[in-house]
């Protein structure tokens, strides 16, 4: 299955998920997911993808990731303030298999099995859960934001138009990786999956179905 053959599409949110629930919880500003089948043959566990999707933000080449090092150390002392905290994600680093209780990249694990990975945070300005879901021979990124305030509204107003491209984009390195496939991006995204969604707390990482769904 080479990248040709990867299909990513953007889907409804599987329903018997973690993140269907918090999306039903409450009112919510933006969700989305985006979907791709798994060749015959090859078992994929989603704590696995959600390892290798999240070593480093929105597909970021190895030669550019000195840049991202310096932003997320940098974003780390300006957004303080509002209660982020801190991202794990550094180019020197591996992310571990994520456990619940324990942080990957810049997000806390809710949820960790083979089926399905639930990350998220709040903060001052956001309220924001992605989740990597395999199921039914398919694998699946989501992303549920829920915005807090004014700020939080404008915070999210500046990466909304991209989100969908970054979610693609995110499931197709994860999934190129745990195939083995060359995952060298030919575009990169911005610095919310969510290999994965943009929050404050993020690097990178957020149409058909839910890409559209809000308040």
């Amino acid at each position: 299955m080479g990248n040709l053959e990867m299909h990513i599409a953007s889907c409804s949110i599987p329903n018997d998920s973690a993140l269907a629930r918090f999306r039903d919880s409450g009112e919510h500003t933006h969700a989305e997911a985006a979907e791709v089948a798994i060749p015959d043959q090859r078992r994929i566990d989603a704590r696995e993808l959600a390892r290798l999707t999240m070593d480093r933000p929105s597909l970021t080449p190895d030669r550019a990731f000195w840049l991202v090092d310096l932003w997320i150390r940098v974003q780390g002392v300006v957004m303080r303030p509002f209660g982020v905290k801190p991202n794990t994600m550094r180019s020197k680093r591996e992310q571990p298999l994520p456990r619940v209780g324990e942080r990957l990249g810049p997000y806390e694990v809710f949820e960790a099995s083979e089926r399905e990975v639930l990350l998220g945070d709040m903060d001052k300005l956001l309220e924001h859960r992605m989740s990597f879901i395999v199921a039914d021979g398919k694998a699946y990124i989501g992303v549920v934001l829920r915005t807090r305030n004014k700020a939080g509204d404008a915070y999210w107003a500046q990466f909304r138009h991209n989100q969908t491209d970054i979610l693609h984009w995110s499931l197709r390195r994860g999934m190129s990786r745990a195939l083995g496939i060359d995952d060298e991006p030919a575009a990169t995204g911005t610095p919310a999956a969510p290999a994965a969604p943009a929050a404050p707390s993020a690097s990178a990482a957020p149409a058909v179905g839910e890409a559209t769904e809000g308040r």
